[in-house]
């Protein structure tokens, strides 16, 4: 990268309160090395309440990236996190294959269109199926980002090729 390019990078985060923007290989040391520095940053601002939820939305978020993560380069995980007007938003993002995207978009246009009464219940239904689940997938971490957020949340499908797409979710607490 050139130097006039990162300096446009820095101010493109800068106009758009980016206080935290990772894009790579996602791992479990990275999540608790980002865990630790939101932890940190939380605690000098945030009240307890607020910070545990933005921090259960973080993990949520960072774990489903490992999950359904890819370790090429190419495939990497994005997370970026802004504060404007005294809100948090999350944003955590992966390439995925195509053939992934039907389940996934189906179980996200059930939680757009619910409130949070109906995301609650179905988050009980989840749980109580969830010992015949093998594996991460059932949806749970969707289910408990959108039960923590304080506005609903939004997500972006962007075609990549004819077999992926870069998946966005975003969280605001």
């Amino acid at each position: 990268m050139q130097l006039k390019h990162a300096i446009e990078l820095r101010n493109v985060l800068r106009d758009n309160k980016v206080i935290m923007a990772y894009n790579g290989t996602v791992s479990d040391e990275l999540m608790l090395t980002l865990a630790d520095m939101l932890k940190a940053r939380l605690i000098a601002h945030d009240d307890s309440k607020r910070s545990k939820l933005i921090f259960s939305v973080f993990m949520e978020g960072v774990q489903n990236l490992i999950w359904h993560g890819s370790a090429h380069d190419d495939d990497a995980g994005m997370i970026l996190i802004t504060e404007r007007d005294n809100e948090i938003t999350i944003m955590c993002g992966n390439r995925i294959h195509k053939n992934e995207t039907l389940q996934l978009k189906e179980r996200l246009h059930q939680i757009e269109g619910a409130d949070k009464d109906a995301i609650r219940q179905m988050y009980r239904e989840g749980m109580s199926t969830a010992s015949e689940h093998e594996g991460p997938g059932a949806g749970l971490g969707l289910l408990e980002i959108a039960r923590r957020s304080t506005h609903p949340i939004s997500y972006t499908f962007e075609e990549v090729d004819e077999n992926n797409v870069d998946f966005i979710l975003s969280a605001t607490i």
